[in-house]
């Protein structure tokens, strides 16, 4: 149900017949909020009352974790775009029109690397990424998906604790914060630097 709401209030702004209701019932959080309704009268049914009771128990005991770092996560975000954090972060670089394919390639990896390592979320980094690069492409010698792939190995570098993934990662699977930052943040970190090499090969032939 949640899946039909919020498709029919996209689909419905796309080709232009939505209102403010279509989009009242499109909202993602209203439309999750009335599959959680209808998941707890399907399990009261079903399970009945002390089942229904210790399922939530646990839910909530997986997900609380998630929710809060989560809502920190956002909180965290509001005060970087409130306070132009993004944009002092964006001045420390600068991305320079004669730079050769290489130096360009790593410059396009270290920008998104320090702004996922400091942000904290993979695809504000990307995009702010693409931003400082992007004025420059047209002077640079440099295919633009070679770039892009660049800033996507860079903003995957590194997956760690003020990331909301890391705790869901965390949380779902029961592992320690140690436990992750062994697996996780060791495995992005590994996947970011081992295709650098690869995005510099394409490079050569894009």
């Amino acid at each position: 149900m949640p899946l039909v709401m919020i498709a029919f209030g996209a689909f419905a702004e796309l080709f232009g017949f939505s209102n403010d209701f279509i989009a009242f019932l499109g909202d993602a959080n209203f439309a999750l909020f009335v599959g959680l309704l209808g998941a707890y009268v399907l399990c009261r049914r079903t399970l009945g009352s002390k089942g229904t009771d210790t399922a939530m128990s646990e839910g909530f005991h997986t997900t609380g974790e998630i929710l809060l770092i989560t809502g920190i996560g956002g909180s965290l975000g509001a005060v970087i775009g409130a306070t132009g954090l993004d944009a002092i972060l964006a001045d420390l670089f600068t991305a320079d029109a004669g730079a050769p394919v290489i130096l360009s390639i790593l410059l396009a990896w270290l920008i998104a690397a320090v702004l996922h390592l400091a942000i904290g979320s993979v695809s504000v980094a990307a995009i702010a990424a693409a931003g400082i690069i992007g004025p420059v492409l047209g002077s640079i010698n440099v295919s633009p998906i070679v770039i892009g792939l660049a800033i996507a190995s860079g903003a995957m570098f590194a997956l760690q604790v003020n990331s909301n993934f890391f705790w869901m990662f965390k949380s779902l699977l029961g592992l320690s914060t140690q436990g992750t930052f062994k697996t996780l943040t060791m495995v992005t970190s590994i996947a970011s630097v081992v295709s650098l090499p690869m995005v510099m090969g394409v490079a050569l032939i894009a």
